[in-house]
């Protein structure tokens, strides 16, 4: 009855740290809005109080062009094109949220109950062992390592398209709807949460829509 897809892919900006805005935070802010000048000027304006002239001079002379340089980046901002760029880290499994409805017309049992015992048996593991491992080991050598199935992977056909290989990730059903005589449910909304066993490529997706493009012009 709904349903949603999901394709997402993780960007980051290493080169963000290397912005001395991040390392001198407090100080880039004072040159941005003029602060740090008008800060300055009065710290020396105080500090250079009670000294001679000729060497209040020659400092204002020498700070001359670090002020200058100070005044001239106001309202200006070191971020530029490469420590903006972002690069690639990876992509996500491709995730499908989907809900499912079923209603009893003749048989509750096979139409409703079978239909979600099919679904919850795919979302758990198919065999996990009552042993520990080390019994386990002691009974089946090697392979008592690995003693257990894992979920079966699935397919999922509609709207003429088909989304495999899928991995069932949760299934939520309501345990208390309308029942029958015998207690099977006559109908309910099942969520299930799919997410495709490894990350697409472009690809993939044409695959998905039935296309075999070589590039990717739309």
């Amino acid at each position: 009855t709904d349903g949603d897809k999901t394709m997402e892919s993780q960007w980051q900006t290493p080169f963000e740290n290397s912005n001395p805005e991040l390392k001198m935070p407090m100080l880039m802010a004072g040159l941005q809005n003029g602060q740090t000048i008008a800060s300055l000027g009065s710290v020396a304006g105080a500090a250079m109080g009670g000294l001679p002239d000729e060497m209040v001079n020659g400092l204002v002379s020498a700070a001359q062009p670090i002020a200058e340089w100070a005044k001239s980046v106001e309202g200006k901002t070191n971020l530029n094109k490469v420590n903006t760029t972002q690069v690639f880290l990876s992509t996500a499994s491709v995730r499908l949220n989907l809900s499912l409805f079923f209603i009893a017309l003749w048989d509750a049992k096979l139409e409703v109950e079978n239909k979600i015992m099919r679904l919850e048996s795919w979302a758990v593991p198919a065999q996990l062992s009552q042993g520990t491992l080390l019994t386990d080991v002691l009974s089946e050598g090697a392979e008592g390592l690995f003693s257990g199935i894992i979920p079966p992977y699935v397919s999922l056909t509609t709207h003429g398209k088909t989304y495999w290989p899928f991995i069932i990730e949760s299934v939520s059903a309501p345990i208390v709807t309308p029942i029958d005589e015998h207690g099977n449910r006559l109908s309910l909304a099942v969520n299930i949460s799919m997410m495709s066993r490894a990350a697409w490529d472009a690809q993939d997706v044409r695959n998905l829509y039935g296309e075999k493009l070589n590039n990717a012009y739309l």
